[in-house]
């Protein structure tokens, strides 16, 4: 579930989004305001999640193919998957795959991606 519900959320989703000067001029600006930062942040959060996070597709060779197999610049074998990788892909020990320009692993999406 993307959205969790904790003490902290049920104390302060009153006390900064519902009680302020309902009528008063900040308090309007103040609604805008959240109302935007929470569309943007929930718009990231699902671009993050549904977008490709650039997976190498599993293509296995076997020991006499890989001496045989021309490389172009830059590019590896990876030790675990065993696949021809571009420069910059690493393996994520979490997905098991090896994924293009990967930085970290992230936790806070629903689906495991690795960004």
């Amino acid at each position: 579930m993307v959205f969790r519900l904790d003490p902290c959320e049920q104390l302060l989703n009153p006390l900064f989004y519902h009680l302020p000067f309902l009528y008063s001029f900040w308090a309007i600006l103040n609604t805008i305001c959240f109302n935007i930062v929470a569309s943007l942040l929930l718009f990231s959060h699902i671009c993050a999640a549904v977008t490709d996070p650039g997976l190498i597709p599993l293509h296995r060779y076997t020991v006499s193919q890989l001496a045989s197999v021309q490389k172009p610049d830059g590019w590896t074998t990876c030790n675990k998957c065993g696949i021809h990788r571009p420069p910059r892909a690493h393996h994520c020990r979490i997905c098991r795959r090896c994924v293009r320009r990967m930085d970290h692993h992230c936790p806070w999406l629903v689906i495991y991606v690795c960004i």
